[in-house]
């Protein structure tokens, strides 16, 4: 069992390492099943692998410096829980957010189902309160560098 675990984390922080850091979704492909569904609470309805895959660049696209880091993998059966946090330096508009000459993180928590070695699904929970206070800090930081010029 916990020989599975492992192996399950693995196949997870490798898939994440290939789509969101890599750009490499064609060898990604074979870590997922054909009927591959992604969810993202930031969008209405789930995805194959190929939407993933554009959302993925259309977010890698506005940062300058994208990044994601795995914080943790917790496995139990045949599901993995990833905590990740992305970051980089917003330099296109983005689901509503303003460019900014300042880094971001966002948190994320996503829900892995695995069946014989292959990834099915995957739902994340994006921490969407704290990009949006982030966001309005930098706004109001920017705001007062203006009135002091």
């Amino acid at each position: 069992m916990e020989e599975r675990s492992n192996n399950n984390k693995k196949l997870i922080r490798q898939f994440i390492e290939l789509t969101w850091n890599q750009k490499r979704f064609n060898l990604a492909r074979s870590l997922a099943a054909p009927e591959f569904t992604y969810h993202a609470s930031m969008i209405d309805k789930p995805m194959t692998l190929q939407n993933m895959g554009v959302v993925v660049q259309t977010i890698q696209d506005a940062f300058e410096d994208f990044t994601i880091a795995v914080d943790e993998l917790v496995a139990e059966g045949n599901q993995v829980v990833s905590q990740s946090t992305f970051s980089g330096t917003l330099v296109k508009p983005l689901m509503g957010f303003e460019p900014t000459d300042r880094m971001i993180a966002l948190n994320a928590v996503t829900f892995w189902k695995i069946r014989q070695g292959v990834i099915q699904s995957g739902h994340s929970l994006l921490d969407t309160a704290d990009l949006m206070h982030q966001a309005q800090t930098i706004q109001d930081g920017e705001r007062q560098q203006y009135m002091a010029l």
